[in-house]
Order: structure tokens, then C-alpha cells, then sequence
């Protein structure tokens, strides 16, 4: 026994114990630089708890952290306000989280992607609800999946909306099954690449960002836009896909040259600057931990018979109908219990004026929440009355 022992110790002269070695396991990765503060973030991965944190330093070189329930920072941002996954928050948000790096603040917000003059806002929502394959009134393949659940089947279901950044109005711009291919024109209208059930191909649409009006612009399938010449490349709904480009300022079409293909991607030879170093001796956990606040931004609220309830999403459906999110009256005594139909169910809603009856037919379920019609809560008496924020 003593001979094994001392054999064992022998081997293990030289190499750090088990439990050192783990210690020291640890990714970082340079996240960002924010310009106002001069912050600089790395997103950081590790085999000890938390696993994923945040650490920063100030424009003073002061090492910190974030709390360790920012587990990451995404380099997308708006006005400052710096993407964070969240999936891992709590309370979760209703739609977005992101890190304002001036205000030092978690911000429960909705995302939207800016349009190149800052008046637009655009924001798709991806997920999956459940449907009956066999009452899809169309040939086209759909992108589903099957767990066995009888005749049921998951449905992929793509939205994107659009908000108007002066008034803060929300509006729903298209639903589809595949994810929206789209482009700001240098005009200001919004090209988009959407499915014609008609002429069962793809076509590029024109839209009036202002009023949501759509113009057929081509039979085709978008590849790329050029701000700068003012070129679109695209292709034909035809077996050999030729890529070609298309000159807004002449109105002319033509193939495009091998050399011009390149002028619609991301040069990926370009140099990048230098990331910072993150230091590798660095004690994660003595560093103090920032004393991040919490705030939420709201689309817009609802005044219900006089009171005033802050909504972090709505939205002004294809229909025309303003939709608000049902959540909020349950967290102020509304009541929901879900009834079976022959074919699926519907959810009954309760107030104390009376009852609503919401299926596929009369409210929307965007994303695991369901949404109702003003108009429909307007039914049971209700004085209801929607003003956009901001």
C-alpha cells in the first residue's frame, strides 16, 4: 500500500490537481466598446458558477462585472443599449432585454432594427404554434414538425412589424412561414421578398413605410442591395438562377459581371482592428459587481375605464384591428381557463362586465402570448382607449 501511494505521488509531481486544472478553464471573448462611456465588455465562459458572466473594464481601467444574470452582451444595439439574451432573465421580459452601458441599466424594451434614416424600426417574431395539416388550404411545401400528437403538426410562423419611431405606432407588416428577406432602398421604402400565392413563386414588393402600402415591384428572389450605386441583385424564377442586377436610377436590368457580385457582400479580406487583450491572471471573482438597475420601456398604454395600464408591446394588425396583450388585464383580475373543442380549444376570458370567447379566429398567439382585439374588450362595456409611446 505504501509503495502505491508512493507511486501515485511520484506521478503526479509536476501537473496541477484535478480540481486546479478546472479551475483554471475559462473563454473570454471581446464583446464590445462602448464610444459614450469608453467601456469596454467581454463575454466570458467558464467551468466554474456562473458560467457565463460579463466582465468589463472602465474608461479609469477598473475591472468589474456585470450581475451575473447578464450572461452575455451582443455588439447590436440601440442608441446605446446593448442586446442581452433573454431567455435567462427574471422576471422574463415580454419581448427584448438590453444593457444601457450609460445609465448602467438592464432595459426591458422591444428590439427593433433602425432603418437607415432612424424613422423606422423593424422587428420579426419566429416561432411555432400547432395546426391540423389536413384543413392548410395550399400546395405549397410547409416548413412543419411532427411529434406524433395525432393529426397535429408544429407550424413555423414568421411576423414582421414596423414601427414608426416619431409616433411609436406598431404595425404589423407581413406573416409567413420563412424568415422575411428585405432591404432599405436609398428612397426610403422598404423592399421586400415575400411568397405570391398567385403566381406561386417569389415576388419583391415595394412598401410605403408611411401608410403600409405594398406595390409589386418584380417576380423574383432578392440576393442584395447596393446603397451607394443604388443597385439591386437578384434573381429570376428560373432553373439557371442567373444573378442580376438592377439600376434604380435608370430602371434598367441587366446580368451582372463576376466582379460585380462582390460589391453586394461584406468584404471579408478587409482588415479589422485590433480587439483588446482580456488578462488571463484575471481574479473573475473578487471583482465588484456593478450595481445594475432595472427599467422598463413601454410601446404604449391602455386606459381601461380610466386607469391606466402600461403595455410593453401592441400592435395594429393586418386586419386593421389594435392588439393588446392579455396578460396584463389577467395580472389585474381578469381570469383565463382554457375549453376543449372536437378540434383543439379556445381560451374563455372573464371580466367583470363578462365573458370572451378567443380562438384562432378572434385573437392572435404571437410567440407564447396571446393577444386580443380592443374592440373585443370595447364588447363586454369596457371603455378602452390605446396611446402609442414614443
Amino acid at each position: 500500500m505504501l509503495c502505491a501511494l508512493l507511486l501515485l505521488s511520484a506521478a503526479t509531481v509536476g501537473y496541477p490537481s484535478r480540481e486546479a486544472a478546472a479551475a483554471e478553464e475559462m473563454f473570454a471573448s471581446f464583446a464590445l466598446a462602448d464610444p459614450g462611456t469608453g467601456k469596454v465588455f467581454f463575454n466570458v465562459i467558464r467551468n466554474a458558477k456562473p458560467r457565463q458572466i460579463v466582465v468589463f473594464r472602465t474608461a479609469d481601467g477598473e475591472w468589474m462585472r456585470l450581475p451575473d444574470h447578464v450572461r452575455s452582451l451582443w455588439v447590436q444595439s440601440a442608441n446605446g443599449c446593448y442586446r442581452v439574451p433573454a431567455h435567462a432573465l427574471s422576471p422574463s421580459p415580454m419581448t427584448d432585454a438590453c444593457y444601457d452601458a450609460a445609465k448602467d441599466e438592464l432595459v426591458y424594451t422591444t428590439f427593433f432594427e433602425q432603418s437607415p434614416s432612424g424613422k423606422w424600426g423593424l422587428k420579426d417574431f419566429t416561432f411555432y404554434q400547432p395546426y391540423d395539416p389536413s384543413t392548410l388550404l395550399t400546395d405549397r411545401p410547409q416548413p412543419v414538425i411532427h411529434y406524433g400528437y395525432g393529426p397535429y403538426a408544429m407550424h413555423k410562423q414568421v411576423v414582421l412589424m414596423m414601427r414608426n419611431n416619431a409616433t411609436g405606432e406598431i404595425r404589423q407588416l407581413v406573416a409567413s412561414d420563412t424568415y422575411p428577406v428585405y432591404r432599405w432602398l436609398k428612397d426610403g421604402t422598404l423592399l421586400l421578398q415575400r411568397f405570391s400565392e398567385t403566381d406561386r413563386q417569389n415576388e419583391l414588393v415595394r412598401v410605403n413605410p408611411a401608410t403600409g402600402e405594398m406595390k409589386r415591384f418584380m417576380l423574383g428572389s432578392l440576393r442584395g442591395y447596393n446603397a451607394e450605386r443604388n443597385w439591386l441583385l437578384y434573381v429570376i424564377n428560373e432553373p439557371s438562377r442567373t444573378l442580376r442586377i438592377y439600376d434604380f436610377g435608370t430602371g434598367t436590368s441587366r446580368p451582372a459581371k463576376e466582379d460585380e457580385v462582390a460589391l453586394f457582400y461584406p468584404d471579408s479580406a478587409a482588415s479589422k482592428p485590433e480587439e483588446p487583450a482580456f488578462p488571463q491572471d484575471l481574479d473573475i471573482d473578487s471583482l465588484p459587481v456593478a450595481s445594475t438597475g432595472l427599467r422598463t420601456d413601454d410601446a404604449a398604454t391602455l386606459t381601461l375605464d380610466g386607469a391606466d395600464i402600461p403595455l410593453s408591446f401592441a400592435f395594429i394588425g393586418m386586419d386593421g384591428e389594435t392588439y393588446v396583450p392579455l396578460r396584463p388585464l389577467v395580472d389585474r383580475g381578469w381570469t383565463i381557463r382554457q375549453e376543449p373543442l372536437e378540434r383543439g380549444f379556445e381560451y374563455a376570458v372573464r371580466s367583470d362586465r363578462g365573458e370572451l370567447r378567443l380562438n384562432r379566429g378572434n385573437s392572435i398567439s404571437l410567440n407564447d402570448r396571446l393577444y386580443v382585439p380592443i374592440r373585443l374588450i370595447e364588447s363586454l362595456g369596457h371603455e378602452a382607449k390605446l396611446k402609442w409611446i414614443r
